[in-house]
């Protein structure tokens, strides 16, 4: 495998779906920086950002992908444009499917289309280590692992079906470079207030927020056996960006190390473990999303003990990329902000009590050494 040639972002236009959420916002910091050379960022998004950094410097258009209606939007926003990246995705209503299953799966068919449509160079679709088939804990996988999900999980088969629509749409068009970014967990201190909405729910997370840290480190943790790692949306972000850089083809792996078992995972977050079998654990998710306590379905947690471990080889050969923050690092400062609620100005990242970030940046995410 050598290295592609840098050198194809300068110049161009580049339009981002999904452009005010978690990676979205770390994409456009890199995106709308002078130094990245680009004629025009363009963001797609169903509500518009406040017009601070680094928001400001996008060309916006409003649309729900769900909706059919979105298709005259999506003609006129990508018209021009040399690259597209598809970040939208619905993590929420976890009781609709159906509902999750039209934005995920059929609104980013929408987007494959309208792009091949607009003759663009280049589709970067947002996939998920949720897309890979289950492995051993602990296994690490290389990109040509099947991508047929876990089947209990729903935000899993539309990771996997999402991926083979977008094939499906651009594989006919051998002009289009596809490129497909299979992340692990992604989190950055902007985006706890909305992780934490998404999957605590406002009953739980407003409860967990009320307990102090020093207690809630007191309490023992119940895991069962994994084996978890996680990537700062900086570091996404900055992979994304070499992957236009250089016009990168294929699928491409990203986390950091350390991959951690249940044990580190609990130490990480300074308490300690207490083993639980999956099953007992799934049960009690279960009867929670039933009662309507949590919004988080239970196929979450088969992703967690389920999913394999990334190999990252592909893009730190082809990319020359590497991780500026440890996953367990990125973890710490996660756990932190949601406990205080931290979040960023905006509709989605909108803090839960706690302080407002910048969204324009923090300056210790700013490139340093690498971390692995």
């Amino acid at each position: 495998m050598a290295k592609l040639s840098p050198g194809h972002l300068a110049g161009r236009t580049v339009a981002v779906t999904g452009a005010s959420g978690n990676v979205g916002t770390a994409l456009l910091r890199r995106l709308t920086n002078p130094k990245a050379g680009l004629a025009e960022v363009r963001g797609l998004a169903r509500r518009r950002p406040p017009a601070i950094a680094p928001y400001d410097g996008v060309r916006w258009h409003l649309a729900d992908l769900g909706e059919a209606a979105s298709e005259a939007e999506l003609a006129e926003f990508l018209d021009g444009v040399d690259a597209v990246v598809h970040l939208a995705w619905a993590l929420q209503p976890g009781r609709q499917p159906d509902k999750l299953r039209q934005v995920n799966v059929d609104g980013t068919r929408r987007v494959a289309r309208a792009a091949a449509a607009a003759g663009v160079d280049q589709f970067v679709h947002m996939s998920s280590i949720g897309a890979y088939a289950g492995g051993a804990r602990g296994q690490r996988v290389t990109e040509d692992w099947p991508t047929t999900g876990i089947p209990s999980a729903q935000y899993s088969r539309d990771k996997s079906d999402a991926e083979r629509v977008v094939r499906e749409v651009l594989g006919r068009h051998r002009d289009i470079t596809l490129t497909v970014v299979r992340p692990t967990l992604v989190l950055q201190p902007e985006a706890s207030s909305e992780i934490g909405r998404y999957f605590l729910g406002p009953l739980l997370f407003g409860a967990a927020r009320m307990l102090p840290g020093a207690v809630a480190r007191l309490l023992p943790l119940p895991l069962p056996a994994l084996a978890v790692a996680f990537v700062h949306a900086d570091d996404v972000a900055d992979a994304i960006e070499r992957m236009l850089d250089r016009r990168a083809p294929g699928p491409f792996n990203i986390a950091a190390e350390p991959l951690m078992d249940a044990d580190a995972l609990a130490r990480a977050l300074g308490t300690v473990r207490v083993p639980t079998p999956a099953f007992a654990l799934r049960a009690a998710l279960h009867a929670a999303f039933t009662a309507h306590v949590v919004p988080t379905e239970p196929g979450w947690l088969d992703i967690g003990t389920q999913a394999p471990a990334l190999d990252t080889g592909r893009a730190r050969k082809l990319l020359d990329w590497g991780p500026f923050h440890t996953g367990d690092d990125v973890l710490r400062q996660f756990v932190a902000a949601l406990g205080s609620g931290t979040g960023a100005p905006g509709a989605l990242l909108r803090p839960a009590g706690g302080a407002s970030l910048d969204p324009g940046g923090d300056p210790a995410n700013a490139p340093g050494p690498r971390a692995n």
